[in-house]
């Protein structure tokens, strides 16, 4: 998964096939919820994620698991070091072919019980194994095998791993996703600013209270501590990128109380910034 700042994120699909279709390799790391307008599914070949949806569930995928995440389902990822293929599939493609695709909402379960369940993931499994060979060999009329087990595995998908929502509930989710996206560009804009809950509910007409709650239930964090996941970003970028003094690093990127941005980079990363930047070049000049 791309280590990218909390974002409304736009999927581009590959240039050849109607989706976006890659081998993620990760060294490990925090995304921050994000979300799109894309079914997605990532699949474990090594390593393990631990994925954050917005009802708060926790999923930890290891090797040969995988997880559906929904269209437009805020989320987030803390990741070892790891391999997974990763599906994105298009709103805008699903509705060539299903009607009212926005009502269907997919759930699979990774252990079932049932012998015939255990078939039908095995089924999944393999599926995803067969796409990722032929669109990595390619051989002649590769995108005729991939198309037809794509839309093998999107049909076995919408028949066994789906329910309907209401119109209702997508709308009410909608509402706030665009008030949610349009607060998160602004704290991801100004990150650098001394930024209270006040002066964001004042800009954005909500009150206070509110808009905290509203935050806390969609994104699983509060403001304060989602604005400080984005500076701790920006920070830890820095680190690599730039030979700028720590203190000068946490200044430049809104990080005033020292105290309190020093405890959500060790709780990201394990250690200190100074630490980290050892690690890091340790690594380079190997």
């Amino acid at each position: 998964m791309e280590n990218k700042n909390m974002r409304h994120e736009i999927v581009s699909e590959n240039s050849d096939i109607e989706v976006k279709f890659y081998l993620s390799v990760d060294e490990g790391g925090y995304v921050t919820p994000h979300w799109h307008n894309s079914l997605e599914i990532v699949y474990m070949l090594e390593g393990s994620i631990t994925v954050t949806l917005e009802n708060k569930k926790v999923t930890t995928l290891l090797p040969e698991e995988f997880i559906i995440i929904n269209s437009r389902t805020v989320h987030s990822f803390t990741s070892k070091k790891n391999r997974a293929l990763v599906l994105q599939i298009p709103s805008t493609m699903f509705e060539k072919y299903v009607r009212n695709i926005d009502l269907f909402y997919f759930t699979v379960d990774m252990n079932p019980k049932d012998e015939t369940e255990i078939i039908k993931l095995d089924k999944i499994k393999k599926i995803f194994h067969d796409m990722y060979e032929v669109y990595n060999d390619q051989p002649e009329g590769y995108l005729l095998k991939f198309n037809s087990l794509l839309y093998d595995m999107l049909f076995t998908l919408i028949h066994l791993y789906s329910s309907k929502l209401t119109s209702k509930q997508i709308n009410k989710n909608n509402k706030y996703l665009i008030i949610l996206k349009e607060i998160t560009k602004f704290l991801y804009t100004y990150h650098n600013e001394q930024i209270t809950i006040h002066r964001l509910a004042d800009k954005f007409g909500y009150n206070p209270d509110y808009l905290s709650r509203l935050f806390k239930k969609y994104m699983g964090l509060t403001i304060i501590d989602y604005l400080y996941e984005i500076r701790i970003n920006f920070v830890y970028k820095d680190l690599i990128d730039t030979d700028l003094n720590i203190s000068d690093i946490f200044e430049k990127h809104g990080c005033s109380n020292y105290k309190v941005a020093m405890k959500f980079f060790k709780n990201r990363y394990g250690c200190t910034p100074k630490e980290k930047r050892r690690q890091i070049n340790r690594i380079i000049l190997k």
